[in-house]
Parts: C-alpha cells; sequence; structure tokens
C-alpha cells in the first residue's frame, strides 16, 4: 500500500483528498499538513511514499522544504499547480529543486474538478511504486565547459529527449554546457503555456539562448530549440539549412510532443549520422526506437543511467532495444558531449 501524505494550506483541499482515496485500497493517506513546517515533523515520523505538495503555501516555501526534503528523504514529490502565472513559475522552480511532477488544480467546474483527482490518483500510484529516488545534493550549476569548435567535423545537431525529472536534469545539462555548440532540439514532456515559462527559466539558469520553437525556426550555432506544449517538433533540412516543423497530428508513444518523432525527422531525414542524440529520465518508452533508429542511421548515442535517473524508463527501454553508445551518468553527460563532438 502506498502510504500518501497530503500537503496544502486549505482544509477543504486536505478534506477532499483524504476522503478520495479513502475506499482505495491502494492508498492510504497516513497524514495531512497546513503548511511546510508541519510536514517536515511528519514526513520524519511517518516516511510517507509519496507526498502531494501545493505550490504556494504560507510560511516556509515549497522550495525550501524541497530543499529539506530530498537530501534527508527523498521523496517522489507531487507538485499542486495553479493555473497562474506565478503558480506556473513556481511549479517549474520546484521540478527543478527535486519534485517528480505536477498536477493542475481545477479551473472551478465538476468536470475538471474530476480530472484532478483522476491525474492524481494516477501519478500517486505510477509514482509510489516506480519512483526511489537517491538521496542527492543539488548540482552546482556554475562551471562552464570549453569547447573546441575547429575539432568537431560531424556532430550538426544535438537533440535531447526527457520526461520525469527531465527538467532538472536538463537544466544541470544546459548550465554546463558552452554557448558555441551546434544546435540543440529538446522534446521534454510538458503540457502547454509551461514550455513557454521553462524556456525562459533554462534561458536564465544556463545563459544559452534558449527558445520555446516555432515552426519555420532555421536551426543555429548555439541554439536551444525546445519543443512547445501539444505540438510534435519535427527537424527537416533544405538547401544545406536546418529547420523545425511543428505538426498537431495524434499523439505517438503517449505523447505530443513525443520525442520518437523527433528522433525520427532526424533518422529519416538522413541527418542521423551527424547527429548526437541524449536519452534522459523518465517513465514509459518514448524515444527508445527513434534514438536506435539514430545509431542505425550512424549517429552517436548517449542514454542516462539507472542510479542517477529518477525514472529508468525511457533509458531503460533504449538501452534493451539497443539505441545506447554510451550509458552514462547525469554528472559526467556534459563532458561526455564535450569528448565525442572533439572526437
Amino acid at each position: 500500500m502506498i502510504k500518501l501524505l497530503i500537503v496544502d494550506d486549505q482544509n477543504i483541499v486536505r478534506n477532499v483528498l483524504s476522503d478520495t482515496f479513502k475506499d482505495d485500497p491502494t492508498i492510504k493517506v497516513v497524514g495531512t499538513a497546513a503548511n511546510a513546517n508541519e510536514a517536515q515533523k511528519l514526513v520524519e515520523s511517518l516516511r510517507p511514499d509519496v507526498i502531494s505538495l501545493d505550490v504556494v503555501m504560507p510560511g516556509m516555501s515549497g522550495i525550501e522544504f524541497l530543499n529539506w526534503l530530498m537530501p534527508k528523504y527523498p521523496t517522489p514529490v507531487i507538485m499542486l499547480s495553479t493555473f497562474t502565472q506565478s503558480g506556473a513559475d513556481a511549479t517549474l522552480a520546484a521540478l527543478s529543486y527535486g519534485a517528480v511532477d505536477f498536477v493542475q488544480k481545477p479551473d472551478g467546474s465538476e468536470s475538471d474538478f474530476l480530472r484532478m483527482l483522476k491525474e492524481l490518483t494516477t501519478k500517486i500510484k505510477k509514482y509510489g511504486t516506480e519512483v526511489k529516488l537517491q538521496k542527492q545534493s543539488l548540482f552546482a550549476k556554475t562551471t562552464k565547459l570549453k569547447f573546441n569548435e575547429e575539432k568537431n567535423n560531424r556532430i550538426k545537431i544535438i537533440a535531447i529527449g526527457a520526461s520525469t525529472g527531465g527538467t532538472q536534469a536538463i537544466d544541470y545539462l544546459l548550465s554546463r554546457l558552452p554557448s558555441n555548440l551546434p544546435p540543440i532540439v529538446i522534446v521534454q514532456h510538458m503540457p502547454e503555456y509551461f514550455t513557454s515559462l521553462f524556456a525562459m527559466r533554462l534561458k536564465t539558469t544556463s545563459g544559452l539562448n534558449v527558445i520555446e520553437a516555432s515552426n519555420g525556426d532555421i536551426l543555429e550555432t548555439g541554439g536551444v530549440y525546445l519543443a512547445p506544449g501539444d505540438k510534435h517538433l519535427l527537424v527537416r533540412r533544405l538547401a544545406g539549412k536546418m529547420y523545425l516543423e511543428l505538426e498537431t497530428f495524434e499523439k505517438v508513444s503517449g505523447h505530443r510532443p513525443s520525442v520518437d518523432v523527433m528522433f525520427d525527422s532526424i533518422a529519416k531525414g538522413k541527418m542521423g549520422n551527424h547527429c548526437l542524440a541524449i536519452i534522459l529520465t523518465g517513465m514509459g518508452r518514448d524515444g527508445a526506437s527513434g534514438i536506435k533508429n539514430i545509431r542505425t542511421a550512424g549517429g552517436t548515442t548517449i542514454g542516462q543511467d539507472e542510479k542517477s535517473s529518477v525514472v529508468y524508463g525511457m533509458p531503460k527501454e533504449a538501452f534493451l532495444l539497443g539505441g545506447i553508445n554510451h550509458q552514462t551518468a547525469l554528472v559526467d553527460i556534459p563532458q561526455k558531449i564535450i569528448q565525442i563532438l572533439e572526437t
């Protein structure tokens, strides 16, 4: 049975969530807290398997709570996020500090309230059984690596795919990478609106030219292009230039944007042998077949290893399928990127 701790400053939210799970045989609410200070004491005594945490609370912030929690009691935390920009900003910050996922609070309608309960229940069950976090301190993000462009004669594009835990991993990678690399395209499973804020956050934390991708963007050296929520990102080539197409066809591997769609567009567009593809932490198998296709086309591939992954799902499936050249810990991937480019 999954032990759940509910942390929310609204009494009605705590009561409704407790009532929702009281008849679920797989989830047991072991405690509720009105603020992060109360939550600290309950974590130490109850050791929950999953924590639902309100994004904005009085007193100790969610970020401060995560900073305390993750080094001592690494626990999957699902943030309850509001639709406001401040709520979205706080959610993205929480994800970068160790929260594994978020669920948007309802807009006031009964149907959206039921949507929130269903989504939260699904994620509690997934993270309560499939995610075992390791104790870790936050990574230092100040040391920029150097890259000698003259040594790179092969790699023309870097493609990165990620899901659960990916916001923190991508933030770490970009913060270490220099600004003169080949163009980087990224698919991170994330809904609309959040991707534009995530791109802005990455631009600030990394110092790189990170943008939310637009249809027709021409890929430039030093540019970082993040797939928008609810749109597939495809890389195309014309007259020696690479550019982006955004599409809204059906979900692939259960997602839109899909990592498989991005990787396949590179492999099938005869750019695979000039690509360095990287698959990071994430639940499921999106990206596994696509990265295998890039490797088969002559590209070089990196998969995040099990120990450093929040969820060793996507990288594991890619590895088992034979799509990975180098299985690497997250902290070592930036240096591995430079090494591959300069070889």
